[in-house]
């Protein structure tokens, strides 16, 4: 692998890893905000609603907008804007407006911008990778690569825990955002958001069988249009196949502890430790998800990572069916374990290596669209999370937590009935180049079977 894939796998990488820093440090001070500055739960809660759905119109705006002005710069340009808006944040808390009156509403429309440009993250950091590497081995890397959001969760949490009993609650927001503003100038001097034209031996290759290269994109002057975006094949299947992923891994992101701690009565420290588990999996689950999709690729000789998708879904069915009936932990520890694995592999497939195969489409004959796809399967996704969220504590409060896992049981069987008619479609492709193959192949070899006879005859 050449270094400069390094390079730019490990500036991406830290880059969304700083993003979700950021991202989860305002949940590491919740609790302060609650008891220094006047927030109620439900007040803050409304903030993080305003927040995601923010983030996901976001998707759909900041993907369009850096195939527009190319991923480096929109990328430059949303780091910045991410740092502003915490030390804005900072600033109101430590003059006092916290969530009372006019103050509260200076707070709900900060949060909802800094959803809009936190946006920029994954949308442009997606696109830069599939500039870089290519088609062979494109779901191992990414599937490896999309664990920074994972990464970036652990280091901000270490930060807020490291701080949060030696200064002010807003400090650690500006702590986190000095870090921002510092990995945006490395980015500026270091980043390169593609590779010039046939500068790696892999661009050779991909250009020689295809009649678009996707090395056209890089040297593109045009980003494809929305509509023609939309007209690629699955890209609809895939987003909502997707919205219905992402609403299940939020929901036992976000309301899992609480399950376990209100709804089985388990301490709050064993709650959380079990509720790590999921990150693991999801983990383990997007490096294996992506090299199993690089076989399937591998064999069709084209894109196809459906098979992975589907069949991750298919069987993470049998983990949650268990969650619904089963209350014992011991046995919920391990089932919540493998719903990382099988739900956090099709994850990040779609919004990594999926995004960058259909960004890359022939259709879109060599114009830019990577990051306007990514924030389509993003933002779809973001949108199921946001109203999942409302759903699950409604579904909670009002029926019980066994309604809960009944529904995350239904949300997922509609993900895989999508990725089904994806599958069944790219099968159909797969069969009908073999048989042009044999049908191309199938003269040759009559007329060379041929030719020994017509000599002799002569």
């Amino acid at each position: 692998m050449d270094a400069r894939m390094l390079l730019v796998a490990f500036l991406t990488f830290t880059t969304y890893a700083m993003y979700h820093a950021q991202r989860i440090s305002f949940s590491g001070v919740a609790s302060s905000m609650t008891e220094y500055a006047g927030f109620s739960a439900t007040k803050l809660g409304l903030m993080s609603t305003g927040y995601m759905f923010a983030y996901a119109i976001g998707q759909f705006i900041c993907g369009r907008f850096a195939d527009q002005v190319r991923p480096k710069r929109a990328l430059i340009w949303g780091m910045l804007c991410c740092a502003l808006l915490p030390i804005l944040e900072g600033l109101m808390g430590a003059n006092g407006c916290g969530g009372q009156g006019f103050c509260y509403f200076l707070w709900v429309v900060v949060r909802i911008i800094e959803g809009l440009v936190q946006a920029t993250g994954w949308t442009c950091t997606v696109a830069i990778m599939g500039n870089w590497f290519p088609q062979e081995g494109r779901g191992f890397i990414m599937g490896l690569w999309a664990t920074n959001s994972n990464a970036g969760d652990i280091f901000g949490l270490h930060v807020s825990s490291l701080l949060l009993d030696k200064v002010g609650w807003y400090v650690i927001l500006w702590v986190l955002a000095g870090f921002m503003i510092l990995w945006a100038l490395v980015n500026a001097v270091f980043l390169r958001g593609a590779p010039p034209p046939f500068s790696l031996t892999w661009q050779y290759e991909e250009s020689a069988n295809s009649k678009f290269s996707s090395v056209d994109q890089e040297i593109s002057d045009r980003a494809a249009s929305f509509s023609e975006i939309l007209c690629v094949p699955g890209l609809l299947q895939y987003s909502f196949s997707y919205m219905f992923i992402k609403l299940v891994n939020y929901a036992l992101f976000l309301w899992f502890p609480f399950y376990l701690s209100e709804g089985l009565g388990l301490d709050r420290s064993l709650s959380s430790l079990m509720a790590t588990r999921f990150d693991l999996g999801f983990i383990c689950g997007a490096i294996l998800a992506g090299l199993l999709s690089d076989v399937t690729t591998h064999w069709a000789r084209m894109p196809m990572r459906s098979p992975v998708v589907s069949g991750f879904l298919l069987f993470s069915l049998i983990p949650m069916g268990v969650m619904r009936f089963s209350t014992q932990p011991d046995v919920i520890k391990w089932a919540i374990f493998c719903c990382g694995i099988l739900q956090g592999g099709p994850a990040d497939a779609l919004t990594s290596a999926v995004s960058v195969d259909l960004g890359k489409h022939p259709r879109l004959q060599g114009q830019r669209a990577v990051s306007t796809v990514a924030g389509i399967i993003d933002g779809t996704g973001a949108v199921g999370a946001a109203v999942g969220q409302y759903l699950v504590g409604s579904l909670s409060d009002i029926y019980g937590w066994k309604s809960v896992f009944l529904f995350l049981l239904i949300c997922l069987a509609s993900a895989f009935v999508l990725s089904l008619l994806r599958l069944f479609k790219e099968l159909a492709e797969v069969r009908q180049m073999r048989a042009k193959e044999f049908m191309d192949v199938e003269p040759e070899s009559s007329d060379s079977e041929n030719s020994p006879c017509e000599t002799s005859g002569q």
